[in-house]
């Protein structure tokens, strides 16, 4: 089968590799269709001479990608609710998307059912949909944003903006978007948020409690930088944080410093609660328009994986998610 194969640092090649087989009674096979460049984890261990020190922590060469969609082949003997020629989305642990095949592990994934007239395009981001929101659920369903909260969401890259529209199924009342560049602040307004403001602005903390009508009830840190000071600033006691993605530094160090200012400090979910996310977000995708298809700025075929990688590190002026097409 063909992959996009990540050689060493910044090469990458479309190359055939051999096909994939279920070894596990739990996984299952899936004809990849389409896929999603992650602008921070794909290009961490493209852009490095040690990707093996970055999550899957795989040495050269490796098959890029962890976001995908695509259709059922074949499923192991304990796979339930899942059959052939199924269409499907997931959150994993796993990587190697960006193939004609790829395996997943329903004992380790949240894997799930859509429907054909689930939007191709969404899907293929839908990785990191449900990524995102299974820090938002607790495993028995309670959403840790209620009707009417007040969100500031720190970062506005992909995550940062899938945040946005995650705020706002869950029922938020009003939403800040903080980050810096023009594109994303724009896009942060069209998809949902109140006011949007660049972080570097003076006095910035009193335009967002301005702008939410008070200080907000959820601070969201997509940044995967280190924004601890200034959540501590902008919240109130008993403020909640999520936090996305790996900053570079240890939360639990960063934690007691949360807990002395009367803030919740972050809590880090597992795969029970990407399940509760998976269904939470599909049923949301299939009843109605999520907004999502306005944070795609680029479409490509796997031939040009490396053009899209490279516009995501190094054009971020002009780029937010990049979607691309495995197969047609």
């Amino acid at each position: 089968m063909k992959a996009a194969v990540v050689e060493g640092n910044c090469k990458i090649r479309i190359r055939q590799v051999d096909e994939p087989e279920i070894e596990k009674e739990t996984q299952l096979k899936v004809h990849v269709s389409k896929g999603a460049i992650c602008n921070t984890t794909d290009n961490k261990i493209y852009a490095t001479d040690t990707p093996e020190k970055h999550w899957p922590n795989k040495p050269f060469p490796f098959i890029l990608g962890h976001e995908c969609t695509g259709r059922v082949v074949e499923t192991g003997k304990a796979v339930k609710d899942i059959r052939v020629g199924d269409r499907i989305v997931y959150w994993s642990v796993d990587g190697g998307a960006f193939a004609d095949y790829v395996i997943l592990d329903t004992e380790q994934a949240a894997v799930g059912k859509i429907s054909e007239e689930f939007p191709e395009d969404i899907a293929a981001m839908f990785e990191m949909v449900i990524g995102a929101g299974r820090l938002l659920f607790h495993e028995d369903g309670e959403a840790l944003i209620r009707k009417g909260d007040k969100v500031a969401i720190f970062g506005l890259g992909p995550a940062g903006l899938i945040y946005h529209r995650l705020a706002r199924m869950l029922g938020a009342g009003r939403v800040c978007g903080i980050g810096r560049r023009k594109l994303r602040l724009d896009t942060s307004l069209e998809v949902g948020a109140d006011l949007a403001l660049s972080s570097r602005e003076e006095n910035f903390e009193e335009r967002v409690w301005e702008g939410l009508s008070g200080k907000p009830d959820v601070i969201i840190d997509a940044t995967g930088g280190d924004v601890v000071k200034e959540m501590i600033l902008l919240a109130k006691p008993e403020t909640k944080i999520i936090a996305y993605g790996v900053p570079p530094f240890d939360w639990s160090v960063k934690k007691a410093e949360l807990e002395k200012a009367g803030i919740c400090p972050p809590e880090f979910q597992g795969v029970e609660c990407a399940r509760v996310s998976l269904r939470r977000c599909i049923d949301w995708a299939e009843r109605e328009d999520t907004g999502l298809d306005r944070i795609i700025t680029h479409r490509i075929p796997l031939e040009e994986i490396g053009r899209g990688l490279d516009m995501c590190r190094l054009e971020r002026d002009s780029t937010l998610k990049v979607i691309v097409t495995v197969n047609e």
